[in-house]
C-alpha cells in the first residue's frame, strides 16, 4: 500500500489543476488570463492523460520485456494521441475537455481491470480512482468558465 508520501506527491498532481480554476473563476471572461487558466487547464490534462500511458507503456515493458503485447503497447501510446488533438487549434476548448475527460475515465477503467489482473500493483486501481474522480470533479468544474 502506498505511503503517505506517495499519496502527497501524487495528490500534489493537482494543485496546477486547482490554479488554473481559481485564475479562471477569479478574472473576467474577457482577460488574456482567463484564457490563459482555461488553456493550461487542457494543456496539463494532456499531459497527464499521456504520462497514464507511458505509465502503462512502462508496465507492459516490464511485464514482458522479449514479448510485450501489440495491442497494449497501441493503446498505451493512444493517451498521447488523444491529448495531441485535445489540443489542436480548431478543437474547441469544451470538446477539448470533454475528449481528455472521457479518455481520462477510459484509462481509469484500464487501470482498475489491470489492477485486479495482477498486471498493475493491487492498491493502483484505488490511487488512480482516487485521482481521476478529484480530476474530472476539477474538469467538471471549469466546463461554465470555458466561453
Amino acid at each position: 500500500m502506498p505511503t503517505r508520501t506517495f499519496w502527497l506527491i501524487s495528490a500534489s498532481g493537482l494543485v496546477p489543476f486547482l490554479v488554473c480554476l481559481a485564475i479562471a473563476y477569479s478574472t473576467p471572461d474577457v482577460s488574456a488570463l482567463h484564457d490563459a487558466a482555461i488553456r493550461t487547464f487542457l494543456v496539463y490534462a494532456a499531459l497527464t492523460l499521456s504520462f497514464l500511458g507511458g505509465a502503462r507503456w512502462g508496465a507492459e515493458l516490464a511485464r514482458s520485456p522479449d514479448a510485450p503485447i501489440l495491442w497494449r503497447m497501441v493503446a498505451a501510446a493512444t493517451p498521447t494521441l488523444v491529448g495531441l488533438a485535445a489540443l489542436l487549434p480548431q478543437t474547441p476548448p469544451k470538446a477539448a475537455l470533454g475528449l481528455l475527460m472521457l479518455s481520462s475515465g477510459m484509462q481509469l477503467a484500464w487501470d482498475v481491470a489491470a489492477s485486479r489482473e495482477g498486471l498493475l500493483p493491487p492498491w493502483n486501481a484505488r490511487v488512480r480512482t482516487v485521482l481521476t474522480v478529484a480530476g474530472t470533479l476539477c474538469s467538471l468544474a471549469l466546463w461554465p468558465a470555458i466561453a
